[in-house]
């Protein structure tokens, strides 16, 4: 019995699952090549700073957030939702290592730009 409840609760809830994860949502992004590195800017139009974590990881450069929905008026309903409002997740894969580079962020105007920048010596600046 617990064996026949199982693969139903299965076919149920596999198929929401899914859907699910298709609705989280993805922001665009634009990736530079530049002289001493790579600009990556993402599109986060109504995303707070606070909300956003970035990590490296060897090659991947992953960006977290979540973008929520704001009630401007009591009494509100909704009539048609075309934003995405919930948490999401970017994983970026450049074709070097990130790690020892430098990491630069700046949020600007509903965009958040990363730049990696090359680590030279000192030498090699002054030169």
């Amino acid at each position: 019995m617990a064996g026949h409840f199982e693969r139903l609760m299965h076919v149920l809830l596999t198929p929401a699952a899914r859907a699910f994860q298709k609705t989280l949502w993805q922001p665009p992004a634009d990736i530079y090549r530049l002289a001493r590195g790579w600009l990556v800017k993402f599109e986060l139009a109504g995303v707070r700073p606070e909300e956003l974590e970035v990590q490296v990881c060897g090659p991947r450069l992953v960006l977290r957030g979540a973008r929520r929905d704001v009630r401007l008026e009591e009494g509100q309903q909704s009539y048609r939702m075309e934003i995405a409002y919930n948490r999401f997740e970017r994983v970026i894969e450049l074709p070097c290592d990130l790690e020892g580079m430098h990491l630069a962020t700046e949020y600007r105007d509903g965009m958040l730009l990363v730049r990696f920048e090359s680590r030279g010596s000192d030498d090699e600046r002054a030169g």
